[in-house]
């Protein structure tokens, strides 16, 4: 029979686990260890100023009661200035350190520590006790990361003292701020002043959600509640969409975009693909962001994707275009949603209502062989099946000449504001391949506009965002592959 283990093996590995987060435990203006603390009066005289010591020599007994005078800490973590950041209380990997709560208080509150670590090699609790219950992190947090907490408990405001602006400036236009964008965003601070920490916002595609969430950032990072974000996305096109958001609404705090093998910098907001921080979450520690956003969030919350969602001890933001019925009942587990409600809703019926967004009319008639499928050598094929299966240019052309003039004879009754022609029209694609030719069939109905009629979106072309952006001025199709095979 194994040894069990005893509190010291799981010193060793809180040792280490400290050097990860940044911490040097040999070094006493950063780690002391075996802090002996006389419990109900001052152990040291200890002001702003002051660094720690001198201590009170060590009690013969080392373990608690309410008979006793004194208590043994762990650990005592310092800021630069020698000021106590955190207690640290070791128990043996057998015991969850969850339970050590009523013994760490007491210490952490004499020594004036505001956060506690509870952790036993495995298990690691972080606990601010003045503002809510120990809660399991992957990671200590560096001596950066309490810091900046220590700053913001003092200068916090309240976020009703943070107006909702009425208008904002988007792409050199000045837009108003509609009024389910501000009943979003006074959701968020409902939620937030009950203390949630996960949120879920479903709104229709073309509603604004990027525009919202940076909006509402821009007045949560003024608050003095958060000092770093991370935007998670899950394409590229949806990391250049949020840069160019967060660079015009967020214009005040730095933004990048952390691309694989890129050195990350020290900017407030980073920018990043899921595929990219699976790799590179173990470069951070748990408390270097303060918020989380996750964009098309439904996708991202299993497996090895969850991870680098759950590695943060952060405000966890999930934004979806996915109507509720259609999400799986885990993504509102991972947010925290009773009842499978989000926190915040927005039916595309009602935006077709009232007017923000257009209402589409199903095109029934653009052939048999693309509703249906087709019978080859007596082998049934689905539509996508039989693309990917054979190249079939006649039919191409002829869907896409159909689809054209379904568009020209019914876009007076889909967008009235129309002048002339179809609007922005978005055809997708079953490969890369699949989008050049339909985009070349398109431009071979309209010679007049000299190969600019359709373009082809994809990861292959460059600025494809600009293109995109072009797009409310000029009559144009796009031919874009789906990244949902």
């Amino acid at each position: 029979m194994s040894k069990p283990e005893t509190e010291a093996d799981s010193r060793i590995v809180i040792d280490e686990q400290l050097r990860q987060a940044g911490w040097d435990p040999t070094d006493k203006a950063q780690v002391r260890t075996e802090v002996t603390v006389r419990l109900g009066r001052k152990t040291a005289p200890m002001n702003d100023a002051a660094r720690p010591g001198p201590w009170p020599s060590e009690p013969p007994q080392t373990a608690y009661s309410e008979d006793q005078d004194f208590w043994r800490t762990d650990y005592l973590l310092h800021d630069r200035d020698g000021r106590p950041l955190a207690t640290v209380e070791s128990k043996r990997k057998a015991i969850d350190p969850y339970t050590a709560k009523t013994q760490a208080l007491p210490a952490a509150k004499e020594l004036k520590a505001p956060f506690i670590f509870l952790c036993n090699g495995e298990l690691v609790y972080f606990w601010d006790y003045e503002n809510g219950d120990a809660r399991l992190v992957s990671s200590f947090f560096s001596q950066r990361d309490l810091e900046r907490l220590v700053h913001r408990r003092n200068e916090v405001k309240p976020l009703a003292t943070i107006a909702i602006p009425e208008t904002y400036l988007r792409q050199g236009e000045v837009r108003l701020v509609r009024p389910y964008q501000k009943d979003c965003m006074s959701a968020l601070d409902h939620a937030l002043e009950l203390g949630k920490r996960r949120f879920l916002i479903e709104l229709p595609t073309g509603t604004g959600k990027t525009d919202i969430i940076c909006l509402w950032l821009s007045r949560f990072i003024r608050s003095v509640r958060a000092e770093r974000v991370l935007f998670l996305v899950d394409r590229e096109q949806l990391a250049k969409q949020a840069l160019g958001a967060l660079q015009d609404l967020c214009l005040e705090y730095g933004s990048y975009w952390l691309k694989p093998g890129m050195a990350r910098q020290e900017q407030q907001i980073t920018v990043c693909l899921l595929q990219t921080m699976i790799g590179r979450y173990p470069e951070f520690t748990s408390g270097y962001f303060d918020v989380v956003i996750a964009d098309e969030c439904h996708r991202s919350i299993y497996g090895a994707w969850q991870s680098s969602l759950n590695h943060f001890d952060a405000i966890n933001i999930g934004l979806t275009a996915t109507p509720a019925q259609y999400i799986e009942r885990n993504t509102y587990q991972f947010y925290q949603c009773q009842n499978g409600e989000p926190d915040f809703a927005f039916p595309i019926g009602e935006a077709f209502k009232a007017g923000f967004l257009t209402r589409y009319k199903f095109a029934e008639g653009i052939t048999c062989l693309i509703a249906e499928g087709t019978e080859v050598d007596g082998q049934q094929f689905d539509p996508e099946a039989f693309e990917r299966k054979w190249t079939n240019e006649d039919t191409n052309r002829k869907m896409m000449a159909e689809f054209d003039r379904l568009a020209w004879e019914n876009y007076k009754e889909l967008a009235p504001g129309q002048k002339v022609g179809p609007g922005k029209t978005i055809v997708f694609a079953i490969t890369k391949h699949h989008a050049a030719r339909l985009a070349r069939y398109l431009n071979d109905l309209h010679p007049e506009c000299k190969g600019r009629y359709a373009e082809v979106i994809t990861s292959d072309v460059p600025n494809s965002v600009a293109l995109m952006l072009a797009m409310p001025t000029a009559r144009r199709e796009i031919a874009k592959r789906s990244c949902l095979k």
